[in-house]
């Protein structure tokens, strides 16, 4: 049966820590975390194995330790990831005329054309997964649907290393028992509102009876989340464009409203970023800050800076401030992302000389040691 519309996603499982196992093969079948050895840092990954023992990202660094003390820490490799994630954009582009890459770890692809090439997708899928292992050396999880939301939602219950294939038709009767939590726009806050009565799955969001106290209360929005529970979804995949720009964004596993985790994962991405801008000899004349809620709400602030920066403690005053005017209090989130562009050949008059000598100098020990174990003076740990 050719369907009238299909879409494909793929997740590198665990893709961080699991670069770090391709690097070290030592880690494998360990519990591996990415992100600072200080008890008051933040981890960016975890792997499958210490994900058992409630690892995940967001989580201090010291409350991930007690819960898993065997831990194997290892700080995040910026260069490794970029290399492996432009060997799966290579393999990608080749295989799957229409992407559109999410996040550095996640895509879409527009496969109802390649129906007559691959009639079964189960097919096509194994051949995407095995392409990205083998370029790679990283496992992916693919999952087949007639959009893209059942085809996310899919992908998170055959992780790790799985493939699903949701047939047309059965959109509903997949995410019918599915937790209300697994469908987007159901944030911590909804899904506890919605538990309290009694609305635990997404079939129950259809039922009539939950419907006059549900749309009092929801509005809109209900209707928003029943299209979804039906399978109704015509997202349409965005072909990516090359962007004049340099930034990183990260989902967590678990939405959060501390602020501080938010203000350290965006430190994090400034050290990396600004060791990429002056590893290629350019500076950023202005960044955005991203966030995206959990009713999937995305808001930005851009900003200029004075003059074109590359330098982390003249660049953080305006990036902090931009995040804190942006965060809202009793506001749990998803995402978080910070870029920089207007990028412009660096001049030598960002900085003196013996700046210069120390910068490169520090740049060397990023590379050999990872930007979470050194940073630049001037941004305070707190």
């Amino acid at each position: 049966m050719r369907w009238s519309r299909q879409i494909l996603f793929g997740d590198i499982d665990a893709m961080f820590a699991s670069a770090a196992v391709l690097a070290d093969p030592s880690l494998a079948g360990k519990p591996v975390a990415v992100g600072g050895s200080s008890p008051r840092g933040i981890i960016a990954a975890a792997s499958y194995e210490a994900r058992a023992f409630g690892v995940r990202s967001a989580m201090p660094t010291g409350e991930a330790t007690r819960l898993c003390p065997q831990l194997m820490l290892v700080p995040p490799d910026r260069l490794l990831y970029q290399r492996l994630h432009e060997q799966m954009q290579a393999v990608i582009s080749r295989l799957l005329p229409v992407t559109e890459w999410t996040s550095i770890d996640e895509f879409y692809a527009e496969t109802t054309d390649m129906q007559s090439l691959y009639p079964d997708p189960s097919r096509l899928g194994r051949c995407v997964k095995e392409a990205i292992f083998e370029a790679t050396g990283l496992r992916c999880t693919v999952a087949l649907a007639s959009g893209k939301t059942v085809a996310k939602v899919a992908a998170d219950a055959h992780k790790p290393d799985g493939l699903a294939v949701i047939e047309p038709g059965t959109e509903a009767s997949f995410l019918a028992p599915r937790p209300v939590r697994d469908l987007p726009g159901i944030g911590p806050k909804s899904a506890a509102l919605l538990h309290a009565l009694s609305i635990h799955y997404v079939s129950d969001l259809l039922d009539p009876r939950h419907e006059p106290f549900l749309r009092q209360r929801w509005g809109h929005r209900l209707l928003a989340w029943q299209e979804v529970a039906r399978g109704v979804d015509h997202d349409p995949v965005v072909a990516d464009r090359e962007s004049k720009s340099l930034g990183h964004e990260t989902t967590f596993e678990h939405d959060t409203s501390d602020l501080a985790v938010l203000e350290e994962t965006i430190r994090s991405f400034l050290g990396t970023l600004a060791h990429d801008l002056r590893l290629q000899g350019l500076a950023a004349g202005s960044f955005t800050v991203k966030l995206k809620d959990n009713t999937f709400q995305i808001t930005t602030r851009q900003q200029q800076f004075r003059q074109a920066l590359n330098y982390d403690p003249a660049m953080w005053p305006a990036i902090r401030s931009a995040l804190h005017s942006l965060a809202l209090p009793r506001t749990a989130y998803r995402l978080v992302g910070l870029s920089f562009s207007g990028l412009l050949p660096a001049t030598e008059s960002l900085f003196t000389r013996r700046q210069d000598q120390a910068i490169a100098a520090l740049d060397g020990l990023i590379e050999r040691y990872g930007s979470r174990m050194i940073r630049l003076g001037g941004i305070p740990e707190e």
